[in-house]
């Protein structure tokens, strides 16, 4: 999604106050270091850097800092673990105040993160489960996410249908999301699963494409495909597009380009569970300001999804996510860990 430029007078300035203005007098109310004794310096270190989620996350995250007048460092190189670990002791090194750890793997993670505790860094965690019962960890609802979705292919399909499984194990989403995934099938015969593929591997929507093409050809009774994260449905959706094959698409997470894909008339998209990743990522920075603060922080922290189907946003007429946030109002932000103090943007402005 491309983040949409705005001035401080035109948006800001309506809602709160600057950033400037944030960092010289600090927030009112706010306990120390946010009452502007201090400037607050924060690391974002990320391993999954592609696809719109990601950036709508990355562009969320940034806005509250904004907004509180932490200063954001992000680091990210796509799907290098060492290099997610090695820019966790970079930020050590830089004295940050405390560190974001978004996505990851738990076995190169966990010892740099507990590196940074004992370095008196606060850490919290999206999506990657650290081990550790100081560090707070925020997610999706993934089973529910998965359940969402999952369920609607149940219903569309009258509870039988031969499906092609696209995903992959060891990230924990999607190992949340392949629980419901396991219980759907106890729980409906009907529903078989055909054939597994999944790849992360740049770029992760064509590399999958050239997957599910080749699971086409070999699985003609194949007649929907469950991919619990969008970069994987894209693959999914442009695998049937270039064979000229039938089947229903049910996903997790949406974006911009998600909703344009689905609301074709010929689309075979034809559902997805989401929650605004961008409310995420002001829940992230909300997250690790309360850890700095020496506030309590609940160790994990659950954003709740919603079901989109394809059918329901041409009923709208949604053809982005500006619309759908205007439509339903509740998806455009996440009231978790809020206080009078700390500035919250509700405008779906990102």
């Amino acid at each position: 999604m491309k983040l949409k430029m705005f001035t401080i007078g035109s948006v800001l300035m309506g809602l709160l106050i600057s950033t400037g203005a944030v960092s010289a007098a600090g927030l009112k109310g706010a306990p120390a270091p946010f009452d502007g004794s201090k400037k607050v310096h924060v690391a974002l270190i990320r391993q999954m850097t592609e696809g719109e989620f990601m950036q709508t996350y990355r562009a969320g995250a940034k806005i509250q800092a904004d907004l509180m007048g932490i200063d954001l460092t992000i680091f990210g190189k796509s799907m290098d673990n060492q290099a997610e670990a090695n820019f966790v002791y970079q930020a050590i090194n830089m004295k940050v105040d405390g560190i974001i750890i978004d996505h990851g793997l738990s076995e190169t993670m966990k010892k740099p993160a507990a590196d940074a505790i004992k370095a008196g860094i606060p850490v919290v965690a999206f999506d990657v489960d650290l081990k550790n019962p100081e560090i707070p960890q925020i997610a999706q609802d993934d089973e529910l996410l998965g359940m969402l979705a999952l369920k609607a292919l149940v219903k569309d399909f009258n509870g039988k249908a031969n499906v092609g499984y696209v995903s992959i194990a060891g990230i924990l989403p999607l190992d949340k999301r392949d629980r419901s995934w396991q219980k759907i099938k106890k729980e409906n015969p009907g529903i078989k699963e055909i054939v597994k593929t999944g790849t992360l591997e740049s770029p992760i929507a064509a590399k999958n494409a050239d997957q599910v093409k080749a699971v086409l050809l070999a699985h003609p009774e194949i007649n929907a495909f469950f991919a619990p994260y969008d970069e994987l449905g894209k693959g999914v959706v442009l695998a049937l597009r270039e064979t000229g094959r039938k089947a229903k698409v049910y996903t997790a997470d949406i974006s911009t380009q998600d909703i344009q894909e689905m609301i074709k008339p010929d689309s075979p998209w034809a559902a997805t569970a989401a929650t605004n990743p961008a409310s995420i990522g002001a829940v992230s920075v909300r997250a690790i300001a309360l850890k700095i603060a020496k506030m309590k922080v609940p160790h994990e922290i659950l954003i709740p999804p919603k079901l989109f189907t394809a059918e329901s946003l041409r009923k709208e007429g949604i053809k982005n996510m500006k619309q759908l946030r205007a439509k339903f109002p509740k998806f455009n932000s996440v009231d978790l860990l809020t206080y009078p103090w700390i500035p919250v943007d509700k405008k779906g402005l990102f």
